[in-house]
């Protein structure tokens, strides 16, 4: 009885704990951005950098910025994801299952995706997002960058590096961005991106380490009967 209580225990206790060193992957809790840049073809040959970062950049926890809809095409978005600027004018991220729209682009012009989610694995050191839910605002039109898009240059999903110990991560992803930015060839408007931040795994409800903790605690009963009987 103790033994197996002992085992019982144990295997409860590691199978949660989110840095073993057991090959892991695990859902992400939480994240936000702490920078990011973007290069696209045909456009601008160097990184255009984010210069402003939104009060909310946790992307699984929700779709995130209102549009561009009531902004001037000379604002951001104070609410969007980040912001940046583009040939003179600023562009705001945010994350809908539809674009929003704007003064030249209706809304739904474009679908989008569901709320961002994403793995990370603690052994290799990766993190994957879906990220199709992604949108900018420029210029009084929204355009789509994200990922999920089947069209030979989309990628699947953003993907990078993750660090267990720091939860620092950087991902990447290319997407044939589409929308009020012209593209006179199919090889322009193909969009290069980089986030950084930290991301974490979802929690450990508390509920478990209760249970596990409980079972320890029988198992010092258990030991201590048995060396009465004894």
């Amino acid at each position: 009885m103790i033994r197996l209580a002992t085992s019982m225990a144990l295997a409860l206790c590691l199978s949660f704990l989110p840095h073993t060193v057991s090959a892991a992957t695990y859902s992400i809790g939480s994240m936000n951005i702490t920078g990011g840049s973007v290069v696209v073809d045909g456009f601008l040959p160097a990184p255009a950098a984010f210069n402003y970062i939104g009060p909310n950049t946790n992307l699984v926890g929700g779709y995130i910025g209102s549009g561009g809809a009531s902004l001037l095409a000379s604002a951001y978005d104070p609410y969007g994801i980040a912001s940046f600027d583009w040939y003179g004018s600023p562009v705001s991220l945010y994350t809908a299952a539809a674009s929003l729209g704007d003064t030249l682009s209706p809304a739904g012009t474009f679908t989008g995706g569901p709320v961002p989610s994403g793995t990370l694995d603690n052994v290799a050191g990766t993190i994957t997002l879906d990220l199709s839910s992604l949108f900018g605002t420029w210029n009084d039109g929204d355009f789509i960058t994200g990922t999920g898009r089947n069209d030979g240059v989309t990628w699947a999903m953003a993907t990078g590096t993750w660090n267990p110990v720091t939860h620092a991560y950087t991902l990447y992803w290319d997407s044939r961005t589409m929308g009020q930015i012209a593209c006179v060839n199919p090889d322009e408007c193909i969009s290069h991106w980089v986030l950084e931040g930290t991301a974490s795994p979802v929690p450990v409800p508390a509920t478990f380490w209760l249970f596990g903790s409980g079972l320890l605690g029988l198992i010092g009963v258990l030991r201590r009967r048995k060396s009465e009987n004894n």
